[in-house]
């Protein structure tokens, strides 16, 4: 396990370097070459343009590839050290069950009710994201009418799909809606990637299941244990660290 998390670390620090190398030079190379095929005349808008355009296209660009490969990373990576350390001071007990530290169905705030996916997927970016501000929480979990959970739209989610599009999550278009983060598979996986559990199970089961799915941020307490079932209560990786 340590070796493959050195090796993601040396892929990372790879990448971050010859992602910045190549938009440095991109910079370069386009401005050169844009100033030096441009008459006297038409240098100045030139210049104009090459600080206008190409310096923020790149940037949007670099950007947006390095907060997607280290965004992720570095959540999991706070998330489970917060875990380990709350552990090791005694702050709570494995035994203890999860729906003392769940937030119950009917405290959920964002929360958005859809009848299927088909309805979840019409939802708008900046209605959800606009919830989030207003409320402070970071995501929005999205439930059937019927009470079954569907998946959680998160804030750093609509980051990296507004960067993509090069703009920024409050500047998006009104007809930006989830259903287009869910082209996305990378997204996709993000959006509707969870964990369930029965009501009987514990903190410790809950650990053990974050453990197994490193991609789970959210954890739903239903009525069968399965995604399937009714959702009683919701737990996040971060809720989970602080009941430790």
């Amino acid at each position: 396990m340590a070796r493959t998390v050195n090796e993601d670390a040396a892929v990372r620090s790879k990448l971050a370097l010859w992602v910045c190398i190549a938009g440095v030079v991109g910079i370069c190379a386009i401005s050169i070459v844009l100033l030096w095929f441009s008459t006297d005349a038409s240098r100045p808008e030139m210049a104009r343009l090459v600080y206008a355009s190409v310096l923020p296209l790149i940037g949007t660009w670099v950007g947006t590839i390095l907060a997607f490969y280290f965004a992720k990373e570095n959540l999991q990576a706070a998330s489970t050290t917060t875990l380990e350390t709350l552990k090791l001071s005694g702050v709570f007990s494995e035994e203890t069950k999860v729906v003392d530290v769940m937030i119950s169905v009917g405290s959920i705030s964002p929360l958005r009710r859809v009848a299927n996916k088909g309805e979840a997927g019409e939802l708008k970016l900046q209605d959800l994201y606009n919830s989030m501000r207003e409320s402070k929480n970071s995501r929005v979990p999205i439930l059937t009418t019927s009470g079954v959970a569907l998946m959680v739209v998160h804030e750093p989610d609509i980051d990296k799909y507004a960067q993509a599009k090069g703009s920024s999550a409050a500047s998006l278009a009104a007809d930006e809606t989830v259903a287009r983060m869910l082209a996305i598979p990378e997204l996709k996986q993000g959006l509707e990637t969870f964990i369930a559990l029965p009501e009987t199970a514990t903190v410790g089961d809950a650990r053990r299941a974050f453990d197994k799915a490193p991609l789970a941020k959210d954890l739903f307490v239903t009525s069968n244990g399965k995604t399937s079932g009714h959702v009683l209560g919701w737990i996040t990786l971060s809720d989970l660290a602080r009941s430790m």
